[in-house]
């Protein structure tokens, strides 16, 4: 029983690291553009709701990443 549990942690704390780097990589180029266009137009446009907006984006996206890649764990897919 503690093989499964060990690997029921294993599995989770890929799914978890999927969710946030996928969340991390999101916000970091949203910052990236918007320093860009700060950088043109001299104006600074990130506001709160255009964050939560990707890290809602990036929570769904990082979701089904960390999905496919505990299921292809699971089914012990080549390369996985």
């Amino acid at each position: 029983m503690k093989i499964f549990d060990e690997e029921i942690l294993n599995l989770l704390i890929l799914f978890i690291g999927c969710m946030l780097g996928i969340v991390v990589s999101f916000l970091c180029i949203a910052l990236s553009i918007d320093i860009l266009v700060w950088m043109l137009t001299g104006a600074f446009d990130l506001t709160k709701a255009d964050v939560l907006k990707t890290i809602k984006i990036g929570f769904v996206i990082g979701t089904f990443t960390g999905a496919v890649f505990v299921i292809a764990r699971l089914f012990k897919l080549k390369g996985f």
